[in-house]
């Protein structure tokens, strides 16, 4: 008997003990567990645009330049072919990285990655298109931290292996969908969609680009559009037109919108 009550008063001082860890005699209610502490939240960033543009059209790219500096514009060129760039080109590159744009990678052959890898393997498509494409152009001061699909070909598989060389990596959308329904803005990923402004493009359309932007502008979102080679008077395939850009670029400095490199990304805060 004398054991029972021992057990008895035992259980009775333990149950006490578990009821004064439990309450604050401060406010005599059950302490909550500790919340993980919260993270921060970002500041929305501005809204904007991203033009970059593709291959190795450098001499038009530095013509480009020239014409769009009143805007204070910013691009991102995505490059191809390196190995054949002349002195000449090179030194217009350096020109246009000193002048605020990005310089990113396009493929050292300007292979199409899908075909490729579904050949020879994805080994093979990152150290024969990959690699020597950073190595080259690092060598002449271009350390290239976003990359571009060629053709805008690109899969799951290729994304995750490539992410590991890169901060960015961009494919490609296309059509005139509504403003809300596009895929062209940033959503604080690092596979991001360009949508086409060359003017053989179906949705190749002034009005609708400035849609899009007024879109971005009242939902603080940032566009992404890509062209090729920059002309006055685009009368083949893959030419961007100058005129086009600078309605682009005019529109976007009436209505306040940023321009942002692909390497600006990663530092925005959402």
């Amino acid at each position: 008997m004398k054991k029972q009550k021992l057990l008895y008063l035992i259980s009775f001082i333990t149950l006490i003990v578990i009821s004064l860890v439990a309450f604050d005699f401060t406010t005599d209610v059950p302490v909550p567990p500790v919340a993980p502490k919260k993270q921060k939240k970002r500041e929305h960033y501005q809204p904007g645009l991203v033009l970059t543009f593709d291959d190795d059209y450098v001499d038009t790219w530095y013509q480009a330049e020239k014409e769009l500096r009143p805007y204070n514009w910013k691009a991102t060129f995505f490059i191809c072919k390196y190995s054949a760039f002349t002195k000449d080109q090179k030194e217009k590159l350096h020109y246009l990285q000193k002048m605020g744009h990005d310089i990113a990678g396009h493929g050292y052959n300007h292979e199409n990655a899908v075909k490729y890898a579904a050949k020879y393997g994805l080994d093979a498509y990152v150290k024969n298109e990959i690699l020597p494409l950073k190595e080259a152009m690092q060598k002449d001061g271009f350390d290239i931290k976003s990359f571009a699909y060629p053709d805008g070909a690109r899969n799951s598989a290729l994304d995750k292996r490539l992410l590991n060389y890169f901060d960015f990596i961009r494919g490609t959308t296309y059509g005139e969908l509504y403003p809300k329904s596009q895929y062209c803005y940033y959503e604080d990923n690092r596979v991001i969609y360009g949508l086409g402004i060359d003017d053989d493009y179906e949705q190749f359309n002034l009005e609708y680009y400035k849609s899009l932007l007024l879109y971005a502008k009242e939902h603080n979102k940032i566009v992404i559009f890509y062209g090729h080679k920059t002309v006055d008077n685009a009368d083949e395939r893959l030419e961007t037109p100058i005129g086009l850009l600078k309605q682009l670029c005019a529109f976007a400095a009436e209505n306040k919108l940023k321009f942002y490199s692909v390497d600006d990304l990663k530092n925005l805060k959402k």
